[in-house]
């Protein structure tokens, strides 16, 4: 029992170091041209995703993997970049012991590389031995933090800027123009309704001086008309369009004095 618990506690502290070894990350401190060393890892189970992933000068133009110890079936590779874009390459390849993958020229060798991560089968021919796999990228003379991505992010957001700011300036200059129309239309109907008065009152005037028949003072229309009586005893008064209006003694009304 207590060798079982001993041999227990070196299974799980292997696997500790083998899983601390896998995520530990490469640090890429050169940004000389040519192919270099990023990192590695073991594949070591039957079906596994392992990742490497990669701080420093992190900016490659192409990568390969190179494998030791064992063969290895790799399926495919994900590199994952600092701006949240993923590209997936189909390997689907059989990696011999000292083998190497082709050369794999990336879409975006201006772009930081966050970690690079593959899918792989240990191979029939293994016999259970752990593969250890390396991971080499190629600069070509990129200059140091170039990190055109970012330069594109920030175009983009000033872009957007500008545009907000044109739709609100567009929509100043609308509200503008809508207000100083509607004053104008408010002004002209104003006019318009003043000038049909002055009209009203002009044919209202009219009517009333060539009137020769007696006013009556202390009585109005129904309306507060002024009212006439003609020599006939009929009682009348004049209305906005000029027409003369009969009435009945009855509708008259007691003049107010103000």
């Amino acid at each position: 029992m207590k060798k079982t618990i001993v041999m227990f506690g070196m299974m799980l502290g292997l696997m500790c170091y083998t899983i601390v070894f896998a995520q530990k990350p490469a640090v890429v401190s050169s940004n000389d041209a040519g192919w270099q060393h990023i990192g590695q890892t073991t594949a070591s189970f039957a079906t596994q995703n392992e990742s490497i992933k990669v701080l420093g000068a992190d900016e490659f133009t192409a990568i390969r993997l190179k494998v030791t110890e064992a063969p290895l079936h790799i399926d495919r590779l994900q590199v994952f970049y600092e701006s949240g874009e993923m590209e997936e390459i189909n390997v689907r390849s059989e990696i011999n012991a000292n083998g190497e993958t082709r050369v794999i020229t990336l879409k975006h060798p201006d772009r930081d590389i966050n970690k690079v991560a593959f899918t792989y089968r240990t191979s029939k021919n293994s016999k259970g031995e752990k593969a250890d796999v390396s991971l080499y990228g190629l600069k070509t003379n990129q200059p140091a933090g170039k990190d055109s991505y970012r330069d594109e992010k920030r175009e983009i957001k000033e872009d957007a800027k500008e545009a907000e700011e044109d739709v609100k300036r567009e929509t100043n200059e609308v509200a503008t123009d809508v207000k100083r129309e509607s004053k104008e239309a408010a002004e002209d109907v104003k006019r318009e309704a003043q000038s049909a008065g002055d009209k009203v009152s002009e044919g209202v005037n009219d009517a009333a001086a060539a009137i020769k028949d007696q006013k009556v003072k202390d009585k109005v229309g129904p309306g507060n008309e002024t009212v006439y009586l003609d020599d006939n005893g009929k009682y009348y008064y004049i209305n906005n369009e000029g027409n003369k209006v009969n009435i009945m003694k009855a509708q008259l009304k007691d003049k107010r004095n103000k």
